[in-house]
């Protein structure tokens, strides 16, 4: 039969063009003549099908009477059952649970009577171990005849005999301790004796009958307390022996097979690596012909030691020993492998006696970071020799520069450079100053010399490292100068503040440093050159801070010595001419003081300084003690012929002193500023009003160039009575 599709049927008879003109009535017609074509078509398929409906109708007839029987046979059955068999069943049911109370019952007294008889056979164990002398047996049978007691069976809790029990194996097992405590002990003492200058350290070992150790140890370790015996020793062997044999100069002597002595020297301090290592090899060996004892899976006391303290002793030994082996120089690393060649021996020697256990642990593992460490030793061991150096005597001297700049130097060919960069070497030429690449002739301290070198050995060695330690040395070169300004002047400032020979030396040490820094760093970027750095070589910024540490201290003693020489002046007589007719002697003394104080100065100076510097700071203090005694005469009111008799005499004697205190003669003239003045003073001083009319000359001649008109009409005034002539004088000078 055909699929049937309802809803095209419904389509074909309610036409939805027909909106709602239809009616019900219309359409049942049809709906009728579509269910008579359906019947039919059902009963054409019926009749064409393979099935024969009305034997399947008769025999599901049948199976519905043969299904209503079976119904009611069981259902007979069930009532034959609540009748007859459900009292048997709760009968047996009571006696089920009757047996399963006794059964519980029963079971109950088994497993008490089990703990019993367990932990009677725990005691018996215990007492054949005591017997045999084995704490290993007798500590394993109370252990666990406590472990037993802790989950005991439901109800032996409440005898009398757990209580009992478990107080005497807690007893038992705490005397087995004790035992066990003073066997190790006796197994391994050890004593200290502490002394000011030394300190000895014994150690004695027991351990001869091999079955009784390895019991003793099995015992502690059944008792879980081997492991806190072990860390107690551990750190006694780190702590009292192993740390000072790395840190103190020790003496370790096997006096026999079982007992050990080290003698610890408090005073000598991080002794050689060699023999550290040759100390530790013979305590190692003495250790292990008595700790490595088999007691469990092949595990011993050497080995249980080494995993205690192992890591902590590498920490120490690597730390405070083999860091130190590590060189300060490049040539030195370069030999360095056969220090790590005994290292590494030593390392095997712990693996075999088994302190490292399973090569697990590494004693050169700090090479690894080799050129951080070579990089750090250096720059410790650069900055402390250069500290050391500074810290010297500065009066030790050599002497260094030239007298004069050469005036013929060679220039260098440039037919090979192009046009634009041959010009720029002429500019270069022409504007800087010759003087730049010379030092002058002077005297310096030794130790600025060393410092130099010792700045060039580290470039030195910079250039030829990797980046890592060239960077770093650098760096430490940069510091060596900040260094200097901090300790120099600082361990130095007593001499520096009184000694004018350590002024001058100090001066001319810093001027050396800072006339070399301005080019040293050119010199190592060119060595540098391909390298690819991420920082500038240069020291030109040491320069000015050099220059200025020289200015700043020599300036301080300048304002020292002026000081004096004005104290000197200002103490005496010429201090208080307005008060006085005729001068004392401490005038003079004054001016024979400040004279004598300027050469000594010239005394420690000369040679010392460069000529163009001596010149100067000379030429300084002359002018300053010269302007101080015309200021002294040119502010009185009234000087009497006997004072200004005096002082002519008084600075003739200047004037004949002063020009040799000068390496030459003629530099005063050139150098002190108011040289001429002083001489135009003394000739006023001394002569009459028609000479100083001359001199005067209308303001053109000397006294016009050298004097204000104020101070020569006031030194007129003091020298001169008030006369026609004084007044035409002053007339004219104004």
């Amino acid at each position: 039969m055909a699929d049937y599709n309802i809803d095209t049927l419904l389509q074909t008879i309610f036409d939805s063009t027909e909106c709602n003109t239809w009616k019900p009535s219309d359409k049942i017609q049809l709906i009728n003549k579509e269910l008579e074509k359906l019947k039919g078509d059902t009963r054409d398929f019926l009749s064409n099908a393979n099935y024969d409906i009305s034997a399947i109708v008769t025999e599901s007839n049948e199976l519905c009477a043969e299904s209503g029987a079976l119904l009611q046979e069981m259902e007979a059955c069930r009532e034959e059952i609540e009748g007859e068999t459900i009292a048997d069943i709760l009968q047996a049911i009571d006696k089920q649970n009757q047996l399963t109370k006794e059964l519980q019952t029963v079971n109950f007294a088994i497993n008490l009577i089990y703990d019993v008889v367990t932990c009677g056979n725990y005691v018996k164990e215990f007492e054949s171990g005591r017997v045999d002398k084995s704490f290993n047996r007798a500590c394993e049978s109370v252990y666990d005849l406590l472990q037993f007691l802790e989950n005991p069976a439901e109800g032996f809790t409440s005898l009398d005999i757990y209580n009992t029990t478990k107080q005497n194996a807690q007893l038992i097992l705490e005397s087995l301790l004790r035992d066990l405590y003073t066997l190790w002990d006796r197994m391994i003492a050890y004593k200290i004796k502490s002394g000011s200058k030394k300190t000895e350290v014994t150690i004695t070992f027991n351990m001869d009958e091999r079955l009784v150790v390895v019991d003793a140890l099995n015992a502690l370790c059944k008792c879980k307390r081997l492991m806190e015996k072990v860390k107690h020793v551990s750190q006694f062997l780190l702590k009292d022996v192993l740390e000072p044999i790395i840190h103190f100069d020790c003496t370790v002597y096997a006096e026999t097979d079982d007992q050990v002595s080290i003698t610890i020297n408090h005073k000598q301090k991080n002794p050689p690596y060699d023999n550290v290592i040759a100390n530790l090899r013979i305590l190692f060996h003495f250790l292990s012909n008595k700790l490595n004892v088999d007691f469990d899976y092949h595990m011993t006391l050497m080995t249980l030691i080494g995993e205690t303290v192992a890591v902590e002793f590498i920490d120490i030994l690597v730390k405070d020993c083999l860091l130190d082996t590590i060189p300060n120089n490049l040539n030195d690393l370069q030999t360095y492998g056969k220090i790590t060649a005994e290292i590494e021996d030593f390392q095997r020697f712990l693996s075999m006696v088994k302190f490292f256990y399973k090569d697990k642990y590494s004693l050169l593992a700090y090479m690894k970071d080799i050129d951080i460490l070579f990089a750090n030793k250096s720059s410790q061991y650069f900055l402390e020799t250069a500290r050391a150096i500074m810290l010297k005597d500065l009066s030790v001297t050599m002497s260094i520069g030239v007298e004069s700049i050469p005036e013929d130097q060679e220039t260098p060919s440039t037919s090979k450079l192009d046009k634009s960069t041959e010009e720029a070497l002429k500019v270069f030429d022409e504007t800087l100053p010759k003087s730049l690449f010379y030092f002058p002739r002077c005297m310096i301290s030794k130790t600025a010399q060393e410092l130099l070198d010792l700045v060039y050995v580290m470039m030195e060695q910079a250039v030829q490292c990797s980046d890592v330690v060239s960077k770093k040395l650098y760096n430490t070169t940069r510091l060596v100068f900040e260094l200097y300004d901090a300790v120099v002047p600082y361990h130095h400032e007593n001499y520096l503040q009184t000694i004018p020979q350590y002024v001058a030396l100090f001066h001319n040490n810093c001027m050396f440093l800072a006339h070399h820094l301005q080019t040293f760093g050119d010199k190592w970027l060119i060595l540098m050159e391909g390298r690819r750095m991420q920082y500038p070589v240069s020291f030109v910024d040491h320069v000015q801070q050099l220059r200025a540490l020289a200015h700043t201290h020599l300036a301080a003693h300048m304002r020292q010595q002026r000081a004096q020489i004005l104290d000197n002046i200002r103490s005496s007589d010429l201090n208080n001419m307005a008060m006085k007719d005729v001068l004392g002697d401490d005038a003079e003394a004054a001016i024979r003081q400040s004279l004598r104080q300027l050469q000594l100065l010239k005394n420690v100076w000369i040679g010392v300084l460069p000529y163009n510097v001596f010149t100067r700071l000379m030429a300084t203090l002359v002018n300053m003690f010269v302007e101080e005694l015309i200021h002294r005469v040119c502010t009185v009111e009234d000087i009497s012929m006997e004072m200004a008799t005096q002082l002519t005499d008084m600075y003739t004697l200047v004037v004949q002193k002063a020009p040799q205190l000068f390496q030459k003669p003629i530099d005063v003239e050139e150098h002190v500023k108011s040289w001429i003045k002083l001489q135009e003073l003394i000739f006023v001083l001394g002569g009459s009003l028609k000479d100083i009319d001359n001199h005067w000359n209308d303001g053109k001649g000397p006294l016009g160039v050298h004097f204000k008109t104020e101070e020569l009409r006031s030194l007129i005034k003091a020298l001169f009575q008030n006369t026609q002539f004084r007044a035409n004088l002053l007339s004219k000078i104004k």
